[in-house]
Parts: structure tokens; sequence; C-alpha cells
């Protein structure tokens, strides 16, 4: 999905806080998925503006038993008046992480990810 690949680097800030925060609830795969972040690089970003990026895992790291695709723990992101703006939806692919997505609801796309206590994740059945 990456429009702009450039080489692995590691997870910044405000990549890790928004995995963890997504990742903090439970649903089958969830623990191989947080023990995976340590490993995880970020290899691309989806526009030059975009905060949603590209991941890869390098090995050795523990595949969890999800189906590729979106994980079922959406991050809802609200602003400071409460207003819901946007999502964060982590990908997989064979079992390790492969992307992270802010999709949003609002005009203007957002260039930086939001911070972790203005998401609130639920996993959906």
């Amino acid at each position: 999905m990456a429009a702009v690949e450039h080489p692995p680097r590691h997870l910044q800030a405000a990549e890790s806080g928004v995995l963890e925060k997504v990742l903090s609830v439970q649903f089958p795969g969830a623990e191989q998925l947080r023990q995976q972040l340590p490993q995880t690089r970020v290899v691309g970003r989806w526009g030059s503006d975009s905060p949603s990026v590209d991941l890869e895992v390098v090995e050795p790291f523990p595949r969890a038993e999800v189906p590729d695709g979106v994980i079922p723990a959406i991050g809802a992101v609200k602003d400071s008046s409460g207003e819901l703006v946007g999502e964060l939806l982590l990908w997989v692919s064979d079992g390790c992480l492969s992307a992270l997505e802010y999709s949003w609801y609002t005009d203007e796309a957002p260039v930086v990810l939001p911070d972790p206590h203005d998401v609130t994740v639920a996993v959906e059945q």
C-alpha cells in the first residue's frame, strides 16, 4: 500500500503509542501481535503527508493465528470536543503486522497520528 517507500526504520514514539493502544484489548492473536512490536519496522508511508504506514516485522517473531486483513480491534479517534474524527485500523498479513491506517471523517486529512489518549479501542464481533 505504500506510496512512498523508504529503507526500514524503527517505529517512532507516536507510531508505537497508537499501536500499543490498539493492541491493548483482548482478541484472538492479540498477544502474538503485541510481541511483534519490538521487531516492527516502518517500510513506507501511504503518501508524503500521510501518517498511515506500511509495516514489516523482522524475524524471529510469533505469528498470530488471525486472518489476513484488518484486526477486530478498531481505534475510534475523537477530538478535544469529543467529536469522532477518524479511526485507526491495524492490518495483518500472514500472521504479522503489515500496516497502520489512520482513516478520517473530516474534510482535512490528518498529517500526524492522534495522541493515544484520544483513542478508544473496541473489539468488533
